[in-house]
């Protein structure tokens, strides 16, 4: 068994009052057992990419003292931390008018959003984003879409044509030490059911010091090679599978954390607005 480490942490934000009661009372956070190479063998599926990693079952709920090292009271920094925002009344308001979350297919997601009444949508999430910004640039939609449920990790490589597993994002091609300076990432769920964001509680620098590489590596091309390296060195090192309700979002430095979204416990489409950019996380 692989102890869980302190580093990226989890914080809960603004609107918290707004979570009702039912959704009190379910779990936020679940731990795996570790990490293996992916398969799925449905065929109505897109499969992996040759050497995906994804979590292993059974998942677990974290420990007391396991608890303590993921959340945080106090807002991290952005490069390491996971915000959960809850939207705000009138956002919400919006979105059961529009019925967006009765979209039960991905074609319906894409037809959906050439429509002004998904225009209004994102206008307002853009608003509602705009003072997390920590640049001067607003926020910017950089992609909507629905996922099938029933899926362990739901990201696709569109240049390989296949499922990435559990991976880190290189939209912005920083070195591994440069990596606090990437841009970060809000995922807004918009469907019915809670949605699950996987992610690993190290930055990528934890992981590059793990596996005892020397700073003559730091130039190295790591996109898929350090995930790979720490999964095959720490098989048993935890994924954390944590809870987005409908109505919320997540903040996270997607660059420097190894993720990915789950929609294995779904029963709906899973429908969800990104955004990129530097944002904070909010009180």
């Amino acid at each position: 068994m692989c102890n869980l480490r302190q580093s990226i942490v989890i914080y809960r934000c603004q609107n918290r009052e707004l979570e009702t009661t039912k959704e009190c009372t379910i779990p936020r956070v679940w731990l795996s057992s570790g990490t293996q190479l992916a398969v799925d063998t449905s065929p109505d599926r897109l499969q992996y990419c040759e050497g995906a990693f994804m979590p292993r079952e059974p998942w677990r709920e974290p420990t007391p003292a396991e608890s303590a090292l993921l959340w945080t009271d106090e807002p991290p920094p952005h490069y390491a931390g996971v915000g959960i925002v809850r939207l705000p009344a009138d956002v919400l308001t919006l979105l059961a008018d529009t019925a967006i979350a009765s979209l039960t297919t991905p074609l319906q997601v894409a037809q959906f959003k050439s429509q002004e009444k998904c225009g209004q949508i994102l206008d307002r999430l853009i608003d509602y984003f705009k003072p997390f910004c920590l640049s001067d640039s607003p926020p910017v939609i950089s992609g909507m879409g629905g996922r099938q449920p029933g899926l362990s990790t739901a990201t696709i490589d569109n240049k390989r044509g296949c499922r990435n597993g559990l991976h880190t994002d290189s939209w912005d091609n920083l070195p591994l030490d440069k990596k606090q300076e990437a841009t970060n990432r809000i995922c807004v769920n918009l469907g019915r059911d809670s949605r699950y964001f996987l992610f690993v509680n190290l930055t990528e620098m934890d992981i590059f010091q793990m596996l005892g590489c020397s700073d003559a590596d730091l130039g190295k091309p790591w996109t898929r090679q350090l995930t790979y390296q720490f999964m095959q060195r720490y098989p048993d090192y935890p994924v954390v599978k944590l809870r987005i309700a409908p109505g919320e979002a997540y903040i996270a430095p997607t660059e420097n954390m190894i993720h990915d979204a789950s929609t294995a416990d779904m029963k709906h489409l899973d429908v969800k607005v990104m955004m990129r950019g530097y944002y904070r996380i909010p009180v």
